[in-house]
């Protein structure tokens, strides 16, 4: 092998590297909660949590596609709404726990309290006004309370 091929195929490898570490953090956005992380998580002060419940095998889960990863790339950087997402097959408890029994399921949390589930269409914008709607409603419950 001469050298400029060697140049070429090590330039080209070094490229791909760059590319799967972009990939595998486009999803860095939607935050993976399990039974160890879940309950502090949605407890978290003045944070609305909109979490995406599903299984790996579900049809109608796999038919989102990036829907969940591309909600939480559009809400990246809004205030105190964070976007999580449980996998029940390998969290059982939690899905039990908040009473998951079809799958997708959207349900927003708000200080450890579930108070709202999602029932409408499934793209970005209309999920999107959801939950900016339940985070407005939450922050107004909450300067009523102070």
């Amino acid at each position: 092998m001469d050298l400029a091929l060697s140049r070429r195929l090590l330039a080209a490898a070094a490229a791909l590297l760059v590319l799967a570490s972009l990939a595998s953090r486009s999803g860095a956005e939607v935050i993976t909660l399990t039974e160890e992380t879940f309950s502090d998580k949605i407890k978290e002060k003045d944070t609305i949590w909109f979490v995406q419940f599903c299984v790996p095998w579900c049809k109608h889960c796999k038919n989102l596609g990036t829907l969940w990863e591309d909600l939480g790339k559009v809400m990246e950087g809004a205030d105190e709404i964070e976007i999580g997402q449980v996998d029940c097959g390998v969290s059982k408890p939690v899905c039990s726990k908040v009473d998951i029994h079809s799958y997708p399921t959207f349900k927003v949390f708000y200080e450890g309290e579930e108070v709202a589930k999602y029932k409408g269409p499934r793209n970005v914008e209309s999920l999107k006004n959801f939950v900016l709607d339940e985070a407005e409603k939450a922050g107004e419950a909450n300067l009523q309370d102070n």
